[in-house]
C-alpha cells in the first residue's frame, strides 16, 4: 500500500488522547512517548503542546502526510506513530547544499521511524508527489516567510501562491491542510508582521481561501500569552517558545 503512494517520477492535555486512538496507528501519547524520538525534539513539547495540536489535526492510521519544511523533523516524527506502519510521512527539506550536509543525519534520525521520507524539493520546483495522493499538508511556522515580499507589497507572492497551488494538487479531495504560526496583530500590514516574524490570522485566512481551499475552522487558544502584545519580533523580546499562536485547519476542495 506504502509503495503506491511514493514518489511519481511532555506538557500535553490528557482529555485530547482519548479520542485520538488509530487502529494500526499508535494513540498520540504513545506516539508523543515512543523512544524513536530525540531528546531535542523531546524538550520542546511544553512550547508545542503536541497532544493538542495532534488532536486538533485528526489524522488517521494510514493517512499520507505532507510536513512542508520539516527541518528538525518535530512534527514527522510525532505524526509518524499516529499514522503508523500502513502511513507515511513526506518530510520535506529545500533543496541545496545545506540540506546535503545534513542529510545523512536527517536518514539516521528516521530512519527508526520506518515510515518518514525525506523529500528535497528546491524553491520553485512542482513537488514529486502524485495528484490527489496525500491526506493532509502540515504547515509550521512558514507562513510568515511566504506572505509578504517586497516586490509584492500588500498582495501575496505569485511564488507563495504556486506553493498553495502545489498543495492543492497533492491533496486528495477533501485533504486536511494546517497552517500554524505566530499571531500578529490585527490590521497589521504584509511589511510590519513580516518583520516580526508573524503574520495576521485573518491575513492567512483570505490568503488561503482565495487561493481555493474552505475554511474548517481554528483550534481554540491552545497558545495563547496574555502577555505577547503581537507587535514585536518574539525572538527579540524574549518570547521564543511562549508567542501567541494559531492553528488553523483549511480543506481542499471535494
Amino acid at each position: 500500500m506504502k509503495a503506491a503512494r511514493r514518489i511519481a517520477a511532555g506538557a500535553v492535555v490528557l482529555g485530547y488522547f482519548a479520542i485520538a486512538s488509530v487502529a494500526a496507528g499508535a494513540s498520540i501519547s504513545e506516539s508523543i512517548e515512543s523512544d524513536n524520538r530525540t531528546e531535542a525534539n523531546r524538550d520542546r513539547d511544553e512550547a508545542r503542546k503536541p497532544g493538542q495540536v495532534l488532536a486538533f489535526i485528526g489524522l488517521d492510521s494510514g493517512d499520507v502526510v505532507l510536513d512542508w519544511g520539516a527541518g528538525g523533523g518535530y512534527w514527522s516524527e510525532l505524526m509518524s506513530g499516529v499514522v503508523g506502519e500502513e502511513g507515511e510521512i513526506y518530510a520535506q527539506q529545500t533543496a541545496g547544499e545545506r540540506f546535503d550536509s545534513r542529510k545523512a543525519a536527517y536518514l539516521e534520525q528516521f530512519t527508526p521511524f520506518g515510515n518518514i521520507e525525506l523529500l528535497p524539493v528546491a524553491r520553485g520546483e512542482r513537488i514529486p508527489l502524485d495528484d490527489d495522493s496525500v491526506d493532509t499538508v502540515l504547515l509550521s511556522y512558514l507562513y510568515h516567510h511566504m506572505h509578504y515580499a517586497e516586490a509584492s507589497g500588500d498582495v501575496l507572492p505569485g511564488g507563495s501562491a504556486a506553493v498553495l497551488a502545489e498543495f492543492a494538487r497533492v491533496l486528495k479531495p477533501g485533504g486536511t491542510f494546517i497552517v500554524i504560526d505566530h499571531v500578529a496583530a490585527a490590521g497589521t500590514s504584509r511589511a510590519q508582521s513580516a518583520g516580526w516574524h508573524r503574520v495576521p490570522p485573518e491575513t492567512v485566512k483570505a490568503d488561503i481561501t482565495g487561493n481555493g481551499f474552505e475554511f474548517v475552522g481554528e483550534a481554540p487558544e491552545i497558545f495563547h500569552n496574555p502577555d505577547d502584545d503581537l507587535m514585536n519580533n518574539w525572538n527579540e523580546a524574549g518570547l521564543r517558545g511562549h508567542t501567541t499562536t494559531f492553528v488553523h485547519k483549511y480543506r481542499s476542495p471535494e
